[in-house]
């Protein structure tokens, strides 16, 4: 009789662990989607040809984000190296089942950079493939413009 009822409840407790697999296996549990990150690729960007030493470089971004309002602006990463402005422009793209067909501009998302030394200057805007859109300045000393 002892054999029986540890059968049984060997059975049993087997029987409970599959359907558990089972069910398990067959509900799709709702993974956090995540934002995606990417670079933007700029059309053209508008600067001043000449500032000063005391003046604040302002550089306006034009293009498409993205395909939908899903997509949005997210930041730029600029660095300076001697006499030269690398600038990366990055969006976002938010999962979203309401996303409604509508392109997103960069609309003249402006970058503001202070701190110049005299001098000629690029501005080198990344793109997505690895190429490069170029422009320059010239920074003068305050009170020569």
């Amino acid at each position: 009789m002892k054999s029986k009822i540890s059968f049984y409840t060997g059975l049993i407790i087997t029987t409970i662990l599959g359907y558990m697999i089972i069910f398990t296996s067959c509900v799709k549990f709702d993974e956090e989607e995540q934002d995606t990150y990417f670079l933007v690729e700029v059309d053209s960007i508008d600067l001043a040809d000449t500032i000063t030493t005391a003046d604040t470089l302002f550089i306006s971004f034009y293009g498409t984000i993205g395909n939908n309002n899903c997509y949005s602006f997210s930041h730029f990463y600029p660095q300076t190296n001697e006499d030269t402005i690398n600038v990366e422009v990055w969006g976002k793209l938010s999962p979203g089942e309401n996303c409604d067909s509508v392109i997103v501009y960069l609309e003249g998302e402006q970058l503001n950079i202070i701190n110049f030394d005299e001098g000629a200057y690029f501005v080198h805007v990344k793109q997505p493939g690895g190429s490069l859109l170029i422009d320059s300045l010239t920074v003068v000393p305050t009170g020569d413009r």
